[in-house]
């Protein structure tokens, strides 16, 4: 039985599109962004990649992490920066992020480097102590962003992914993270 040149390309395509479908279900996924919450870092009709392994194992979400995620309040993927993690202690104290281990300790105010604006309006939750598995985290442009101020922390598994990179459309530039 001999194999045909028509028989070979439709195999290579077969394999191509299982792999495509394999990476995209399962290891890397992109959208576009609606919204100016995480401005400027990521705006309105960026295109970004989100690594689903990312937290894979013992591998866990750092703080300053973008990720993308469903928190349990809110049917809809949502893309925020962590900013405090399981067990820490959270507040907004005169438009800062402070975080501190426990209530004795006074904490920390975050350097935020990435905010054009230096300031978190205290809307919603402003003091909470993180449990073991979840996250606190927050939109870079605080005064546009629904995040966990109003939707409550996002819990580890909630989490699907961490953002690796973006394509601005505007300056056709990818831009990694």
């Amino acid at each position: 039985m001999e194999v045909t040149t028509k028989t070979k390309v439709a195999s290579v395509v077969l394999i191509a599109f299982i792999c495509t479908l394999f990476i995209r279900f399962f290891i890397i996924e992109g959208f576009i962004v609606m919204g100016d919450s995480m401005a400027p870092a990521i705006n309105s009709g960026d295109y970004v990649f989100i690594n689903k392994l990312a937290y894979w194992g013992k591998k866990e979400p750092a703080r300053e992490d973008i990720v993308v995620a469903i928190p349990r309040t809110y049917p809809n993927k949502v893309i925020k920066r962590i900013i405090a993690l399981p067990g820490e202690r959270f507040r907004i104290e005169n438009n800062k992020v402070v975080i501190s281990e426990g209530r004795t300790d006074p904490g920390t105010i975050l350097t935020e480097i990435y905010l054009e604006s230096s300031t978190t309006p205290a809307v919603g939750t402003t003091l909470i102590q993180l449990d073991p598995e979840e996250y606190f985290a927050l939109g870079d442009s605080r005064q546009a962003s629904i995040d966990s101020r109003e939707l409550g922390p996002l819990d580890k598994w909630d989490i699907k992914g961490k953002v690796i990179g973006k394509i601005d459309f505007k300056n056709f530039k990818y831009v990694d993270f």
